[in-house]
């Protein structure tokens, strides 16, 4: 709310001093662009290797939980003495807590990872959005996929594909 507050804010100020009459707007495809990116295909590659990787850990390990669950559950409908079911149920606590810890730390690795396979694409195509919007004097230059409406702006994809040398 507050930042549709203030993007209102500057907009109506934008309109009030004829600021945006000189103002040059544009906009770029940035998603289309990215999956372009000579490279990205081989980080999302490792990226998607790196998850599996995570998801076949993460699978061993619930498949563990659930054998032990059904042990404990076997012990249960048999006469088993309670220091014995105390002893399974702590084990399947344990084993329950870390299958936890390892969700939680891999959805943590696997955003690290990410960041680092995908930041220098990210860097890359916001210098030549940077490049492009200097060059031909552009105010402001926005994704498009977080513009609502764009009648008046410049689709400055074509521009940044060349500026990345992208066929």
């Amino acid at each position: 709310m507050k930042k549709l507050l203030t993007i209102l804010c500057v907009a109506l100020l934008c309109v009030t001093t004829g600021y945006a009459q000189k103002a040059k707007f544009g906009h770029v495809d940035y998603a289309a662009v990215m999956k372009e990116m000579p490279g990205i295909d081989t980080a999302q590659q490792a990226l998607m290797t790196y998850q599996q990787e995570l998801e076949a850990v993460g699978k061993q390990m619930a498949d563990e939980f659930k054998t032990k669950q059904a042990e404990y559950a076997n012990l249960t409908s048999t006469t088993t003495s309670s220091a014995i079911l105390k002893v399974k149920e702590d084990e399947l606590m344990k084993i329950y807590q870390r299958l936890q810890d390892f969700v939680a730390s891999s959805e943590q690795d696997l955003q690290a990872k990410q960041l680092e396979l995908l930041k220098p694409f990210q860097e890359k195509l916001l210098a030549a959005i940077k490049t492009v919007a200097e060059r031909d004097k552009y105010t402001y230059v926005f994704d498009i996929t977080m513009c609502a409406f764009h009648n008046d702006a410049d689709d400055l994809t074509a521009a940044v594909r060349t500026e990345l040398g992208i066929k």
